[in-house]
Parts: structure tokens; C-alpha cells; sequence
């Protein structure tokens, strides 16, 4: 992190502070054991803050069967954690609004803000993870730390994210590269400085990256992770794509499925209209849900594939900032990803040609972040993405990263023992050497041995027409990847079809 643009968010006056209700909240949670009736004192002081809350507790997106007229009744009716976390919430909702200039996109800020919270508290309901509030306050104070670069930068900052192009996928790029920070962390600064509860700092700082997130935050921080691609989902040009993404990770996250998904889906417009309402905060306008999933899904099932990779993967890598290449690694990235896996599972199916698909997970990535800080992460990535793409020599194959420590790779034509020998091979080599670490915290290890775990499918016609789509490859590949880090990590598993009945 730049220590001097920390510097400059830190000492800036004009960041938005916590209102007087939310600090005596806070003032309340620290002692051992919060007074029901002194927490809904201090909210009713504050009768604005309390009209907002008993609002959205009888609005939609929390489905009551019974109306809650009061403070004490919303306490008896959802719980002592939820009404503090709102409370907290909403009071720091208004600080954020009224201290954005009027530079800053609020409308866009607010809409995303609100998509993410309402979906992630939808989603964290139907897969039963515990501290719903936290998924829908975590979505929406998610992108505080980018109402605090703006108020402590100014103009450079607005000119560094709009080289994004209104795609929030790419504004932490864009962030690093101009000035070696990203609001996430920022807003997890600004979080602890107000001393709110790990649950909601946590999906503050790893909302882009919630697979990253601490064992004990992971439910909350892959709650809002899922919230962020459904609010992508409702403001895609091409949301076909963003949709199948939403499917895959609601399956592998939560076990959720399609017809499921789809519900989460269509319950957002609706709740969001009314939050933003309780909030009178700015959306420029919500889009109508059902319209969002009938384009994406006629996207879905018209992908026409490119004739360079119908005839193989010699599409050309492309530069940074047109979506074909990590940033960080210099591999493909999850979408090029996707767009070959596409191709190579439509050609299987066909009987045109053979194809295989793995997935590599770094072994503990996680616990040396916590070690020896996320840069030390960024140094193991950057190396392990060389050493896969090094290891495959003269054979034709796409190396991708997907996702934290997550690496895809497909092998067009590639028959299914030569891919074994391949995948086993790639996965050895990564761990041949350790990774001499060029960055990390003071008195780490000055390297790390770094481990794999793999997953396999090969599709050929018989086993690709098992499968409905790509993405269902997807989830066959990481059931088999999870195989291989229940066996002790360190090793490969690879999918067999079930013997078809004798007819």
C-alpha cells in the first residue's frame, strides 16, 4: 500500500466520520453485555435513524408476517445484532452521502451499493448463513474506501477510475496502477477507525475477492462477493455471460441452484426501489429484473463461438485493459477462460474434436497472506502463473487465473492420459522449487514451498453430451479439485463418468 496516499486519506478532515448515534452504539456493543433498552433509547433519539429502520424491517426485503411498529419490537423480533448492525448501518449511510462532492457518480455509487446489499441478504437467507444484516450492510458500505480516496485525491482519482470504463471489475486495477492502493483496503481502514465489528469490516476489505477472506468471515464476505456479480448482472451491456457466472458461483459457494438463483434474482428490483426510498439516497433509476434475465438467458443460448477458436486457442492474448489478460499474473483471465472452455466443450459435443479442463488451487494460499501479508500473496501468484504456463512446453494450452489462487487450464485435442500426465506434471513442477519472496512483511520467510491441488475432466463426445452446458463442466472440474484437497491437498484428482445401464 502507498504509504503516501494512506497518509493523505488518513489525515484528510473531509472523510465522512461516525454520526454521534453510531458511536454510542459502538460505545454500547463494547460493554459485556449490551442493554436492550439502552440500545433502542439511543436509536429512538434519533427519530429519522429509527423511521429508517422500522421501514425496511416491514419492507420486502424482509418479508415479516407481522408489522413492527417500534425500536423494542423490532429487538424482540429480529434479534439484538441485527437492529445494532442497521442502526450502525443507516447512520453511517447518511454520513457517506453528505460528505460526496458532487463530482462523484453518487447515483452509481448508491445503485451497486444497494443491488449488492439486497442480493447478498437474499442469498445469505435462502443458504442459511447466520448475520444477514451484516451481508446486506456489508454490500452496502462496501465502497466507502472510494468516497474516502475521492474526498482525499480528488480529481486525479476520478481520472484514474474512468480509465475503467464503468466497469467496477476493473476500478482496483486502475487503483493499483495509478496510485498502488484500492478502496477495499482503504474502506477496511476506515472501518476499524469507526471500530465496527469484524463482520462488517470483512466484506468491506474482500468483497473483490471474498474466496480470500478469513475462515470465520468467509459465509458473509462470499455473500456479498455473490451480491457483487448480481449487481454486475443488473447493469451488463452483455449480462449473459455475467448471469452464468452468478449460476456457477451460487452452486459452488452455497450449494444454491438455478430455479433458486433465479428467485434471488428477481426478488433485487423491488427491494432495492424500496430501500432506496427509506434511504432517499440516489440510484438514477433501477433496473426491471425479469427484462435483465430474459436478455441474458436468449445470451445465453445464442453464444456464437469465434472462428479462431473453433479451429484451436490461437486467438491472440490481447493487452491489458480489453479483459483477455490477468493484470496481476499476465496469464488469460477468467474470461478468455471461459470463451475457450465454451468452444472446446461445443466441439467435444460435436464429436469434432477432444478436450480436457483442470483446475489448479494453490494449497494454503490463504494462511501465508495472513503470514506474510497479501503482497507476499501477489509475489507466489506471479510466480506459480509463470511456472504453469512454463511447464506446459511446446503443448498448445490455455493457462488461466480465475480467482485468487485459483488457476484454469484447457487442453484442446488432448486425449485423457496424455492430460493426466500433463496436469500431474504442471502441478509437480510448480512445486519443484520454492518461491523466494521479494515482498512481504518484515521478518517473513524469505521463501515459501508452494504446493497444488488439481482437479480433471476430459470431454469427448459421449462424456461433453452428459453434461448440460460449460458451466456444468465448471462445477464437475472443482467437485474434483475438492476430492483432491479432502485426500490431504497436494495431489490430482480426475472425474469418471458412471458406467450408461445396459440397455
Amino acid at each position: 500500500m502507498n504509504p503516501d496516499v494512506l497518509e493523505k486519506v488518513l489525515v484528510c478532515r473531509d472523510l465522512p466520520s461516525l454520526p454521534a448515534v453510531a458511536s454510542r452504539v459502538v460505545e454500547l456493543t463494547q460493554k459485556d453485555q449490551m442493554s436492550f433498552k439502552e440500545l433502542a433509547e439511543t436509536i429512538q433519539n434519533d427519530q429519522a435513524l429509527a423511521a429508517k429502520i422500522l421501514r425496511t424491517v416491514n419492507s420486502s426485503l424482509f418479508g415479516l408476517r407481522k408489522r413492527c411498529s417500534s425500536i423494542n419490537q423490532a429487538i424482540v423480533m429480529l434479534g439484538l445484532s441485527a437492529v445494532k448492525s442497521l442502526a450502525l448501518g443507516f447512520s453511517l449511510v447518511g454520513a457517506i452521502k453528505d460528505s460526496a462532492g458532487e463530482s462523484f457518480d453518487m447515483a452509481e455509487y448508491w445503485r451497486r451499493a444497494l443491488y449488492t446489499g439486497v442480493a447478498a441478504k437474499n442469498i445469505a437467507a435462502l443458504a442459511g448463513v447466520p448475520n444477514q444484516e451484516e451481508c446486506f450492510l456489508g454490500g452496502l458500505l462496501q465502497d466507502v474506501g472510494m468516497v474516502a480516496l475521492h474526498k482525499a485525491l480528488g480529481r486525479p482519482y476520478l481520472a484514474a477510475i474512468a480509465e475503467a470504463g464503468g466497469d467496477h471489475r476493473k476500478v482496483a486495477e486502475c487503483e493499483l496502477a495509478t496510485f498502488h492502493v484500492q478502496h477495499s483496503d482503504i474502506g477496511a481502514l476506515l472501518a476499524q477507525r469507526w471500530k465496527l465489528p469484524e463482520e462488517l469490516v470483512m466484506p468491506i476489505k474482500y468483497h473483490e475477492r471474498p474466496t480470500a477472506a478469513p475462515g470465520e468471515h468467509s459465509a458473509i464476505c462470499r455473500a456479498v462477493g455473490l451480491g457483487n456479480i448480481a449487481a454486475e448482472l443488473m447493469v451488463a451491456a452483455e449480462p449473459g455471460p455475467v448471469l452464468r457466472r452468478f449460476y456457477e458461483k451460487a452452486e459452488q459457494w452455497f450449494a444454491i441452484d438455478q430455479s433458486n438463483a433465479d428467485e434471488v434474482l428477481k426478488a433485487i428490483g423491488t427491494a432495492t426501489k424500496e430501500v432506496a426510498r427509506f434511504l432517499a439516497v440516489p440510484t438514477g433509476g433501477v433496473a426491471n429484473t425479469s427484462e435483465v434475465l430474459e436478455r441474458a438467458r436468449e445470451q445465453m443460448a445464442q453464444i456464437t463461438l469465434p472462428e479462431t477458436l473453433v479451429q484451436g486457442i490461437d486467438l491472440p492474448m490481447g493487452g491489458p485493459g480489453d479483459g483477455s489478460c490477468d493484470e496481476l499474473t499476465g496469464v488469460a483471465s477468467r474470461l478468455r477462460f471461459e470463451q475457450t472452455l465454451v468452444a472446446a466443450f461445443e466441439q467435444a459435443r460435436a464429436g469434432t474434436t477432444v478436450a480436457s479442463v483442470a483446475i489448479f488451487d494453490i494449497d494454503g494460499l490463504g494462511a501465508v497472506n495472513t503470514a506474510c501479508g497479501e503482497d507476499a500473496g501477489d509475489n507466489i501468484l506471479v510466480v506459480v502463473a509463470g511456472r504453469l504456463q512454463r511447464s506446459l512446453g511446446p503443448v498448445r494450452g490455455l493457462v488461466a487465473r480465475l480467482e485468487g489462487g485459483r488457476f484454469g487450464l484447457v487442453l484442446p485435442r488432448v486425449g485423457r492420459n496424455e492430460a493426466v500426465k500433463i496436469c500431474e506434471s504442471a502441478r509437480l513442477y510448480v512445486g519443484a522449487e520454492p518461491v523466494k519472496l521479494v515482498a512481504g512483511r518484515a521478518g517473513a520467510a524469505p521463501e515459501v514451498r508452494v504446493t497444488m491441488s488439481a482437479g480433471l475432466v476430459h470431454l469427448d463426445a459421449d462424456i461433453a453430451c452428459r453434461f448440460e452446458d460449460a458451466g456444468a463442466v465448471v462445477q464437475t472440474v472443482d467437485k474434483a479439485l475438492a476430492a483432491a484437497k479432502r485426500a490431504g491437498r497436494n495431489s490430482m484428482r480426475v472425474y469418471t463418468p458412471a458406467m450408461k445401464a445396459a440397455a
